[in-house]
This record gives C-alpha cells, sequence and structure tokens, in this order.
C-alpha cells in the first residue's frame, strides 16, 4: 500500500536535488524510490497554498514547504502519475518543476519533451466565460478529461505508438533504461526550443534518437543503494535504529526518521519518556556522523517535528534516573533553546542536588543557552542567581560579564562568590576591571574565588590586577592563590611578579616568609617558560633547605614534561 507522506516525502526531495545539477547519484536515487513506490498504485496530487493532497489524504509539514512553493510558481493545481508511467515522463515531471517558469506552461513543456503518461493541471487564473472552449492539459488519452491548456486548432495525426516493454518494479530499480524506447517529442517551436532545449552536444550520445534531455542524469542508473527499501512502520525499534545506522548518510534516511519519529510520539502518548530518549540520542549520534548538506538537513526536519514539551517534560525526569541519564543529556542538548527553557525551569526550582548537577551539566554544554541565562541572571531567588552565575562561567559567555559585574554588589555573598569565579574564568581584557573589585570584596571567601577561576594565557590582561591585589592583602590563603593564579596565566609579566617574590630578601631585615617564597616556586612550575625554568634552576642553591628543594623538584618536572 502506497504511503502518501513517504511519497511527498521523496517528491520533494527529487524537486529539490534536481534543482542542484551536481547532486546526480542523489537524483538517481530518488527517481528510483519514486518509480518503485508508482508501481504500488497509481498518484492524484492537488495542491494549495498551505497543504498537498496525495490520493485525497492530506499531507502537512514544514518538510514541504518548498514544493509547495515550486507547484505555486510553476502555477500547478493538480499532477496525476499514473502506476504504468515511464520513468522518462517522471524525469521530465522533476526536470520541469525544478527549472524556472519559461514562456510555455508545464503541460506544454511536458508535451514537448515526449511525455504523455504524466498529466498536469494548472490553476485557472479567470473565471470559466460561458461559451468558450474549455482548455486541455496535454493529448487526451482515450477516455480522459483534459483541462489547463488550450487545445490546438487542428488536431495533429497521432505520432506512432512505442512497443512499450514492461521492465516491473525491479527493472525500474535496478536502473536499466539504457535499451527502453521512449517516445519522439513533437517539434516544439522557436521559444519553446530556447526555453527547454539542450544545446547541440549536450546529450550523452550513447542515448538514442528522440530520447528526452536527461541532462545530469545518466541513461544507466546504475544498480540501486545497498539497503534502499523503506523501512516499514510496523517495523519494531531495534530494526528502525538498526535501519538508520545503515542508511545514516543516504538520501534515504528520511524515511527511517519519518518511522522513528512516530515511534517516538507514540512512546511520548504511552508513558514511556525513557523509549523516546532512547530514539533521539540514537538520531543525534548518528547526526554527528553525517557531513553531507542534504542528510543533514532531513535530521534537522525530522528532530523539530518530534520535540514537544511533553517530550521535553519526560527528558528532564530522566536526569536523575540510573541507566537513561546519558541518552536523556544528549537528547536535551539537541533540543535547542525550547529545552533550554525548561531546563532553567529545573534548575531554579529543583530540591534535590543530584538533579540540580545534571541539569547543570546538561545546560553547560549548550551554547544557546546564553541569552536566557543573562535574563536569569537577576531572579529574586539567590540559589537561581547563583546557579545561573556559575552557568555563565562554565560557558565562558562574554557577553554575560555586565550582568556578572551587577551581582558583585548583591546582597548575598554566595552569589557574589559565583559571579566572581565566573568572571575569572571568563577572563577576557573586558572583566579586568570587575575583577579588581571582587578582589576588594568584604569577603575573604569571594576575594578567594576570584583568584581561583583565574588561568590560562587567555588570562594574560589578568596579571597586573593580580599583582596590584597581592600588595593589598592580608588573608595568608588568599595571597598564596593569587601567587598561583599568576603561576597559571605564565605571562611574561606574570613572571616577573614570581621571581621577584621568590628571591631571598636581606638576611634580617625585610625577610620574606619561607611559605610566600614556596608558593612563588610552585607557581614558576606552573609557567614552565625558559625564564621561570632558569630561575628555579638558581634557586637550587639557596640557603633556605625547604626553597631549595622545592626549586630542584620543580626544575626537573619542567625539563621532564618538555622532553620528547
Amino acid at each position: 500500500m502506497l504511503s502518501p507522506q513517504t511519497f511527498a516525502t521523496h517528491l520533494a526531495r527529487a524537486v529539490e536535488l534536481f534543482r542542484d545539477p551536481g547532486a546526480k547519484a542523489a537524483q538517481k536515487t530518488e527517481l528510483r524510490a519514486l518509480m518503485g513506490l508508482l508501481r504500488l498504485a497509481p498518484v492524484v496530487l492537488k495542491a494549495d497554498p498551505e497543504r498537498l493532497l496525495i490520493n485525497d489524504v492530506a499531507v502537512e509539514g514544514v518538510m514541504y514547504r518548498p514544493l509547495l512553493e515550486r507547484l505555486s510558481l510553476h502555477n500547478v493545481k493538480e499532477i496525476a502519475l499514473p502506476s504504468d508511467a515511464p520513468p522518462a515522463d517522471v524525469f521530465n515531471l522533476l526536470k520541469t518543476l525544478a527549472d524556472q517558469p519559461t514562456g510555455a506552461a508545464v503541460p506544454e513543456r511536458l508535451q514537448s519533451a515526449g511525455s504523455k503518461r504524466v498529466t498536469v493541471e494548472i490553476a485557472r487564473l479567470f473565471a470559466e466565460i460561458p461559451g468558450e472552449p474549455l482548455v486541455e492539459t496535454a493529448p487526451a488519452l482515450p477516455g480522459e478529461s483534459t483541462t489547463g491548456v488550450p487545445a490546438p486548432a487542428a488536431a495533429a495525426p497521432a505520432p506512432a505508438e512505442t512497443p512499450k516493454i514492461d521492465l516491473g518494479v525491479e527493472g525500474i530499480l535496478q536502473g536499466n533504461m539504457d535499451n527502453m524506447p521512449m517516445p519522439a517529442p513533437a517539434p516544439p517551436s522557436d521559444a519553446l526550443s530556447r526555453a527547454v532545449l539542450p544545446p547541440p552536444g549536450a546529450l550523452d550520445p550513447r542515448m538514442p534518437r528522440g530520447t528526452p534531455d536527461m541532462g545530469i542524469l545518466p541513461p544507466d542508473l546504475g544498480p540501486p543503494p545497498a539497503g534502499g527499501r523503506d523501512v516499514p512502520r510496523t517495523a519494531g525499534i531495534e530494526e528502525a535504529l538498526a535501519r538508520l545506522e545503515e542508511l545514516a548518510s543516504s538520501p534515504a534516511v528520511g524515511d527511517v526518521l519519518t518511522v522513528l519519529g512516530e515511534k517516538v510520539e507514540a512512546a511520548v502518548r504511552s508513558g514511556r519518556p525513557e523509549e523516546a530518549a532512547r530514539i533521539i540520542a540514537a538520531i543525534a549520534r548518528a547526526e554527528r556522523q553525517v557531513s553531507d548538506s542534504g542528510p543533514r538537513r532531513q535530521y534537522g526536519i525530522a528532530l523539530k517535528r518530534m520535540y514537544s514539551r511533553p517530550l521535553l517534560d519526560g527528558l528532564v525526569e530522566l536526569l536523575d534516573a540510573p541507566g537513561h541519564q546519558p541518552d536523556a543529556s544528549l537528547a536535551l542538548q539537541r533540543g535547542g533553546g525550547d529545552a533550554v527553557d525548561i531546563l532553567l525551569e529545573q534548575l531554579a526550582e529543583s530540591t534535590t542536588v543530584s538533579v540540580r548537577r545534571h541539569t547543570f551539566d546538561v545546560l553547560s554544554k549548550m551554547k544557546e543557552a546564553g541569552g536566557q541565562i543573562i535574563a536569569m541572571m537577576g531572579h529574586s531567588q539567590w540559589y537561581v542567581a547563583r546557579n545561573v552565575a556559575e552557568l555563565a562561567g562554565e560557558l565562558g559567555l562574554e557577553e554575560a560579564v555586565p550582568a556578572l559585574t551587577k551581582q558583585l554588589d548583591h546582597e548575598d555573598e554566595r552569589v557574589r562568590k559565583a559571579a566572581a569565579l565566573s568572571l575569572a574564568k571568563i577572563g577576557t581584557r573586558a572583566v579586568a576591571e570587575p575583577l579588581r573589585r571582587a578582589l576588594r570584596d568584604s569577603s575573604a571567601d569571594v576575594r578567594m574565588q576570584a583568584a581561583l577561576g583565574v588561568g590560562g594565557r587567555k588570562a594574560n590582561a589578568l596579571a597586573m590586577p593580580l599583582v596590584v591585589a597581592l600588595d593589598e592583602e592580608k588573608d595568608p590563603e588568599v595571597v598564596k592563590e593569587l601567587i598561583l593564579a599568576l603561576g597559571r596565566i605564565g605571562s611574561p609579566d606574570a613572571v616577573q611578579a614570581l621571581i621577584k617574590l621568590a628571591q631571598p630578601a636581606g638576611r634580617f631585615i625585610g625577610r620574606k616568609p619561607a611559605a610566600l617564597r614556596l608558593a612563588a616556586v610552585e607557581a614558576l612550575r606552573l609557567a614552565a617558560t625558559p625564564a621561570a625554568l632558569g630561575t628555579l634552576q638558581g634557586l637550587m642553591k639557596d640557603s633556605d633547605k625547604q626553597v631549595k628543594a622545592a626549586a630542584g623538584a620543580a626544575a626537573q618536572e619542567i625539563k621532564r614534561q618538555s622532553s620528547p
């Protein structure tokens, strides 16, 4: 039994592919698929501005919008495809719909190319006037009515019928078109010839005379792709997922995605979110392996249709379910902005630490969460403000710096700690001034978080604010973290400050605490620059036994890491 959705999907895909001269292999695949489907039943397609009707069954969806636009562009109202339509006729129809409109309507272009079995009715632009003759679509077959194209003034003698060879479904799918006779086209008018026919020599010399322009489609369609059959809707999940893995990068993957989408919908309706999570996670993994834009577009359309609020709610519930958390996490990451909204709600309302942690982990991998995170930064609940501030740092959202800076004035120390840590993690030049403010906070814990978050070469601009903070800081633990932060930055300015801190002072006056010098030695090990190594080698002769031993170990570690 022919599926209207499957036929419409293949037709829409074929018309789009025929607009791309380089998509030869994919065009062959879609033409074979359409011919195989037509062998199941004839098709009558009707189009209105909002939907398609395939054999009087409505087919709706975003994926059919491009086809509706092409039909509207050509003013096509109805297409009739008999089950014994020749491949050449279907090819001419696809090519005509894919081309830009010319002075001739689609029925005339098909007639000029010799297509007899495919009929097209165009939409009437004016109301029918009493007494005026009806218009015809194409040369009528016995017993068929015709509408759409003006009837010729005088009937031309009918060309001799070309003997038909019934290749059957397997013949069509094997692509044996070389020896299949084609009807000779009627002589076109000059204007139509310029608009439709190719330049001399454009046809493949192996084609028999009278064959319509196959253009980018060679006469031999070649063998069908492995596993090219449709997936039955009665297939189980295991079978459908196996077919997905087999056809992941094939243009035929759309049929598999349609079947899997129906299974996701059924799972959600019956309260089985773990089943839906498994299917969507498998689709997301397959999508990551696809580089071709055609199949990737099919994945995007199919997944967009699968996601719904009930599905997303079910996926969030699985974040704390043993065994289902990985699939739910991946499915939510692929859910985009709608998933972000629900996850942020979960983060704000959940009272369970494990659920908040899983929710946080998922959001931290979703770049599209940035806008919503910034919007929630000023939430009235302190723990919500803290959570979204931490998320901004995990995502490295530089656009969140102004909002995080405001949170440095929050009355709750826990929010200020999260804001200071996130600013330090973002670490760009834009956070230098806000970080100075955080390093002067009245709370040592806030200052500590600001120091702990700094690190990496991207934080070069933060070296001087840290050096200045060292001169003002009184808490020894915060001092130690500031020194280690300079080592993680490792810029020339940071290393020079560390060298100064590591050097011994006077024997009795201005003597530096050993703890300070040891922290500087450890920071020089983290910096691991040539200047840092040279200083450590010099300190291996220091009079302080602790500094001497630490410097020797640090120098050996740098040499070991730099050796091949």
